[in-house]
């Protein structure tokens, strides 16, 4: 019987040792690096991080992309980057264990930062609930969907065309475990490209540290005009 069950024993065993779970956690806001950076990121030497990028690639957990001379090292699709969020999840559901274990810049990273391709941290969170209140996406026999207010909420707001999504090979809306809020953020093809719109409106910015994300006043007014949002204080 348990022949015909999925063995995950492999991406476990990938996923379990630490200088690998480090390069790994470098490319989950969707990033494409070089060797030598996630050789930087890992501690690792050239040699060392060869072998190990060798193996994700074999299993297909790591991708890249060659321009030029250079490879530019990815993740091999969201279903990855759900799987290790997964496991952070699990990792900080302990509060005591998330208290000993905070990182520099925990604060920020809490706040709003990137999870592979969409929106993670409390402001995710804060969408994610809003747009559920406000009806624009909807609980439906226990699965999450949009409907008519959804579409137009969508188009009216941010341009986004949600009818045109729907025929993505990829699940047009997901709930997102987030591991700092234990709560729920948008993911899935929509999930993507809100967080794209809110990026071309200079709604939400990307920094200069890893994952971190910057709501500009404009975007905290943007989301308390259109979602009724006031709890985006980051102090």
């Amino acid at each position: 019987m348990t022949e015909q069950l999925p063995n995950f024993s492999r991406l476990a065993c990938l996923l379990a040792d630490a200088s690998r779970a480090r390069m790994l956690c470098a490319l989950m806001d969707n990033s494409r690096l070089t060797a030598s950076q996630l050789a930087i990121t890992a501690g690792l030497s050239p040699q060392s991080t060869s072998n190990h990028l060798a193996k994700l690639i074999h299993c297909r957990v790591v991708a890249f992309d060659k321009i030029g001379r250079n490879r530019y090292y990815r993740l091999y699709n969201s279903l990855i980057a759900q799987a290790i969020e997964s496991m952070i999840v699990a990792t900080y559901a302990d509060s005591n264990f998330q208290e000993r274990l905070k990182p520099s810049g925990f604060k920020k990273m809490c706040y709003a930062r990137t999870c592979y391709d969409h929106i993670a941290g409390h402001v995710g969170v804060a969408i994610y609930e809003h747009l559920c209140q406000q009806k624009v996406l909807e609980a439906a026999e226990g699965n999450l969907a949009i409907g008519t207010t959804g579409v137009t909420w969508f188009g009216t707001h941010l341009g986004i065309d949600v009818n045109a999504l729907r025929h993505s090979r990829r699940a047009l809306v997901i709930p997102c475990m987030d591991w700092s809020e234990q709560s729920y953020h948008l993911s899935g093809e929509l999930g993507a490209h809100l967080f794209s719109a809110l990026l071309k409106k200079r709604f939400i910015l990307k920094t200069n540290e890893a994952r971190i994300l910057a709501l500009t006043p404009a975007g905290k007014a943007f989301l308390q005009r259109s979602l009724g949002i006031h709890n985006l204080d980051d102090e």
